[in-house]
């Protein structure tokens, strides 16, 4: 399984990092955990195939995370092929409030090429090479489901994690964490402080862990102070950037 980060940054874009994309690919097929801006752009310049995009994971509706999806809807229904299909998971009613955008852009809100699905905790995708198990996060803030997720994705005989955007006190860090191997962890850098997610990181049967959705503060010789908050971690700690690879 090959995982590009595609964009590496938090809200805002910076002057090496957009926003928040990450695609893995398994041959013939990929998927895509958060559509930020410019994540079109970003898969054609990497000379990703659109046609390969079986699903799009949304971890919430805040706009680094949602904000390019009408344009790789364009991208996915301008040069499509026969078969192809892109079923699009979005958490609370984001598929509905999508739809108008897409109209006023005189785009298609309905297509053979692409649906929209609800995202509801447990595995909520799955075909002959992926499994996604979508992991509730209180990052936003919700009186019933969870309005944020961190999603789980199964393949080759791997696990991924991919934790979205947690809660200042990372209390929501998902306690799967404790109980599985898993052989990758990527963790949002934004939201915490190291020493709140020092102890939980330390408990987490992780054989790998890489930060991304990263903040301005471990830009640049920020890295290394990044890392040096976690070095007492038994596995090794990476900082994700833009268009990086990691075959696991």
């Amino acid at each position: 399984m090959l995982i590009t980060t595609l964009g590496t940054s938090h809200g805002d874009h910076t002057y090496c990092r957009f926003n928040s994309s990450t695609l893995f690919e398994s041959d013939p097929q990929s998927i895509l955990i958060d559509a930020g801006e410019p994540v079109n752009a970003l898969m054609i310049r990497k000379e990703k195939t659109f046609c390969a995009l079986r699903a799009v994971f949304i971890t919430h509706m805040h706009n680094d995370h949602v904000g390019g999806l009408p344009s790789l809807i364009k991208a996915l229904i301008r040069y499509p092929v026969d078969g192809q299909h892109t079923t699009i998971f979005i958490p609370e009613n984001g598929a509905e409030a999508i739809k108008p955008w897409l109209k006023a852009q005189h785009l298609p809100t309905e297509s053979p090429y692409f649906t929209f699905q609800t995202v509801h905790p447990g595995t909520i995708y799955q075909d002959d090479i992926f499994s996604v198990t979508a992991i509730g996060t209180q990052h936003i803030f919700s009186e019933n489901e969870p309005a944020s997720y961190a999603y789980l994705i199964e393949c080759e005989g791997k696990k991924v994690l991919c934790t979205g955007d947690l809660r200042a006190d990372f209390l929501d860090f998902p306690v799967i964490a404790k109980t599985e191997t898993i052989d990758l962890c990527l963790c949002e850098a934004t939201h915490y402080q190291p020493p709140q997610a020092l102890p939980f990181l330390m408990e987490s049967r992780f054989q790998r862990l890489i930060f991304n959705h990263v903040y301005n503060t471990w830009h640049g010789d920020g890295e290394n102070r990044l890392k040096g908050f976690f070095s007492k971690l038994p596995y090794p700690v990476e900082v994700a950037h833009d268009g990086d690879e990691y075959l696991i």
